[in-house]
């Protein structure tokens, strides 16, 4: 893997401590990101057909940009049948329609069609390590609803973000990159939580807030705990990316790249690739109580 990387001091805003990651490497991409591309009207989205599947949407690029649509992107509207949570990164090529790998994030609602509207949420799903992983998914929506004290009839994790918005906006633009930062490690009261690297400084820029929102939404407190965090201890956590058991997976059928897992004792998460160059690679760490706590990746 192609994660050369050097890790910034830390950053910490209450009980959220980030780490920027930067390269010198020069990348001649031009993706598009699903929020432009909605913004500029050049993708359409739609139920694959009238009936509708969960698991699929189809998404139509119509620009000469590939088009990036992440992991854990959340697909709002009444054009579609119920709002969808994207299953993993994709790259669309330009002039392309493609059938894309959802989960639902709406459990109670499988409504007719009752407009033309398509949005993307402000923020990614809170618990991106578990996507494609639908029974799970919809346990956790109910379990921060009841942890939040969030009411929401469709159990929609949009309603719990628009509950949680106001509490978490001291948060989101209190951190800026630097124009070499192509990466974000983020950690919660001394714990690491997620590390996504993009193929450059633009890509980062426009996915920051959502990745610290999704973070943010189910862990922030207005709480100064004292940080033991090092830079050492992300750079261990991307020896532990480099180590891990790592096996290649299909794309979605039409689209670019090459998307390889991996997953170790403390760790897991995914890359894809494009021309040789990592377009979006995200990391996670396991929940300790998944695999004992004399395992647990200690940061401290």
């Amino acid at each position: 893997m192609n994660l050369n990387l050097k890790v910034g001091d830390p950053q910490q805003k209450n009980n959220i401590v980030v780490f920027f990651l930067s390269s010198d490497e020069k990348k001649n991409d031009s993706y598009l990101s699903f929020s432009q591309a909605l913004d500029q009207k050049l993708v359409d989205v739609s139920e694959v057909n009238e009936r509708g599947f969960i698991n699929k949407l189809k998404v139509t690029n119509n620009s000469i940009q590939s088009l990036l649509i992440l992991g854990g992107e959340q697909i709002l509207g009444n054009k579609i049948k119920q709002h969808r949570i994207v299953a993993s990164t994709t790259l669309i090529p330009p002039y392309a329609t493609v059938l894309l790998n959802v989960n639902c994030g709406e459990q109670y609602r499988w409504s007719a069609q009752l407009n033309s509207n398509v949005d993307v949420s402000e923020t990614l799903y809170f618990s991106r390590g578990d996507l494609g992983k639908q029974y799970k998914i919809w346990d956790e929506i109910k379990n921060l609803s009841d942890k939040l004290r969030v009411k929401t009839l469709t159990s929609s994790v949009e309603e719990i973000y628009k509950k949680r918005k106001n509490n978490i906006q001291e948060i989101e633009s209190f951190f800026e990159p630097g124009v070499y930062d192509v990466g974000i490690a983020i950690a919660v009261n001394n714990q690491l939580k997620t590390l996504d690297v993009f193929s450059n400084n633009r890509m980062l820029k426009v996915y920051l807030k959502k990745i610290i929102r999704s973070v943010a939404m189910n862990n922030f407190k207005k709480i100064n705990h004292k940080f033991y965090l090092k830079n050492k201890d992300i750079y261990k956590f991307l020896r532990l990316i480099h180590q891990s058991n790592k096996y290649e997976c299909k794309v979605d059928e039409g689209t670019l790249g090459k998307r390889i897992r991996f997953n170790g004792e403390s760790i897991n998460g995914t890359v894809l690739y494009n021309e040789n160059q990592v377009v979006h690679c995200s990391a996670f760490t396991k929940d300790p109580l998944a695999y004992g706590t004399e395992k647990e990746y200690n940061v401290a």
